[in-house]
């Protein structure tokens, strides 16, 4: 008999979440083979290759709706014209870093060769432009300055972000899927008493405990922002948080583990130093199936160094 994967084991493996994972299946990319008595989720030798193959993708950044046409596609002519897509974006992105090579050169031999005032070095910047871009004529210099200036650079955006003091309900579950299994009640019970229509309702999340290892359950919090009268029932209770400060940065579902890790780097090497009070993770549309455009905050804690 083959062997089997569960699901958090394959998560750690590959370094990815479990969430990833159960995404993966609800697009049909990955099938699992579910135990009747515990619903845990298994994957067989098919199901990893198949993982392998997704995660390959991804790091040559092609998306979840490119890796679906990809694989539903009959014949090779589809996947021919997305890799020939892919190809020339990254031949337009070597033409545009060749060009920045070229001009931090430039700059970085005009700092060493000419006296460091800044009107002197300008002075020799515009005069030597030209040939250390290797244009021949000023209008195509001033043309692809414009070019360069107007062109997206692709890098990470932290922001700094203080959260007040506020008022939440929460609701805690332990389950293989207990980010959606959490949602769900805490959803239900803030329709009930009207809180989806306030402007003011904000959606928070954070794994309590975290995935651990040889498991494949583990629990999730959720929290919805409430009013200061807005009384507990049921399963849900009600508490006080205390805010904090929070490097804060956007992420998409798919790379939701990974840019949490880019996050908690960030800050080791900022002015600022990891805070003691919660991680959370904000998505302003919780009472929707996530998807591939489902898009998320996260708060790391941060304190001043």
């Amino acid at each position: 008999m083959p062997e089997l994967k569960r699901i958090g084991d394959l998560a750690r493996k590959y370094d990815i979440s479990n969430r990833t994972l159960r995404y993966y299946e609800e697009l049909g990319l990955l099938e699992s083979i579910r135990d009747r008595d515990s619903q845990y989720r298994y994957y067989d030798e098919k199901a990893i290759e198949k993982l392998e193959q997704i995660l390959i993708l991804r790091k040559l950044e092609f998306s979840v709706k490119e890796i679906k046409l990809l694989f539903s596609s009959p014949g090779i002519e589809t996947a021919v014209l997305i890799l020939k897509e892919k190809l020339g974006l990254l031949v337009e992105q070597r033409s545009l870093l060749e060009r920045r090579e070229r001009a931090l050169n430039m700059l970085l031999r005009l700092l060493q060769e000419s006296v460091p005032e800044n009107l002197k070095i300008l002075k020799v910047l515009h005069e030597k432009a030209l040939t250390a871009l290797e244009l021949s004529s000023k209008a195509q210099y001033e043309k692809e300055v414009k070019k360069m200036a107007n062109e997206k650079i692709e890098l990470p955006e932290v922001r700094i972000i203080e959260l007040k003091p506020t008022k939440v309900a929460y609701y805690r579950v332990e389950s293989e899927s207990p980010e959606l299994d959490a949602w769900k009640v805490l959803l239900d019970w803030a329709k009930e008493k009207g809180l989806i229509e306030l402007p003011t309702t904000r959606y928070f999340g954070f794994d309590n405990p975290p995935p651990s290892p040889g498991k494949s359950v583990y629990g999730y919090e959720v929290w919805i922002t409430i009013p200061e009268d807005c009384e507990p029932s049921g399963e849900v209770k009600l508490k006080n948080f205390s805010g904090g400060l929070y490097a804060v940065t956007s992420t998409y579902l798919p790379d939701i583990g990974e840019n949490w890790k880019r996050l908690v780097e960030w800050v080791k090497t900022s002015e600022y130093e990891l805070g003691a009070h919660q991680c959370l993770e904000e998505t302003i549309s919780p009472q929707k199936m996530p998807n591939e455009q489902t898009q998320f905050d996260l708060y790391c804690p941060i304190s001043v160094k």
